[in-house]
């Protein structure tokens, strides 16, 4: 369920508007991690690991006493407000839409046939009526990908959201290319977090996973790096 609310807007264009905006450089709520330069991992001996300190994100909430940052220009304010501001352009519409300006249709068309999107946008709305605050946080979080320090409290009720409109959906369909890559992106976050000194209990608990889950992946991923070596199976 999660992963279909994550991927709720994925086949629609990004909006782009006819004019600039007038607004200039603003704070933003974010800064680049400077532990890990804003790259979501770190070097180490005998390889990379996952940066602690952004949980491998590669930006950090901004604190007290932290310079001012702007996120869109990737600079600091101070240094995004001397910049020239260009007049605003005419732009000229086209006179005819190409057909390829509507394969995000198509692509929307192939998402709902292989997964259960209407029924989601259903259960999305049904929440908004039913429990606002749980809908919220399941639009910003999961539905709009916005970037948000969450506490015990608000993640329990994504969690509690997530589950309501999970029961609304008798039969959960999941698109195949989306399932392969979650399998590879989870394979690869559980790989970071082991080499990064963490247990299969925590892997589990960041993740959303079982303690079996991530014992078994890591138990593949061993037996098939001897396999690769040249060490024979059984003789670990």
């Amino acid at each position: 369920m999660r992963l279909l609310l994550e991927t709720l807007n994925d086949p629609y264009p990004t909006p782009r508007g006819a004019l600039e905006p007038d607004s200039g450089p603003a704070a933003s709520r974010y800064l680049p991690c400077e532990t890990c330069r804003a790259q979501g991992e770190v070097r180490v001996r005998g390889g990379w690991q996952l940066c602690l300190l952004c949980d491998g994100r590669g930006w950090r909430r901004r604190g007290r006493g932290d310079p001012e940052y702007d996120a869109y220009l990737e600079m600091p304010l101070a240094e995004a407000v001397s910049l020239p501001v260009a007049a605003p352009k005419r732009v000229r519409l086209p006179e005819a839409v190409e057909p390829e300006a509507y394969a995000w249709e198509r692509a929307r068309a192939s998402y709902d046939r292989h997964g259960s999107y209407r029924l989601v946008r259903r259960g999305l709305v049904w929440l908004a009526v039913e429990h606002p605050p749980r809908h919220r946080l399941v639009q910003a979080v999961l539905v709009d990908h916005e970037p948000r320090v969450l506490d015990g409290g608000a993640t329990a009720d994504l969690d509690l959201g997530v589950v309501m409109i999970a029961l609304r959906v008798p039969r959960v369909r999941v698109p195949p290319w989306l399932i392969e890559r979650s399998a590879k992106e989870t394979q690869l976050t559980i790989e970071g977090l082991a080499e990064a000194g963490l247990r299969a209990g925590e892997i589990a608990r960041r993740l959303g996973l079982t303690k079996e889950a991530v014992r078994r992946r890591l138990k593949r991923k061993t037996v098939g790096s001897l396999h690769h070596a040249g060490v024979p199976r059984g003789a670990t």
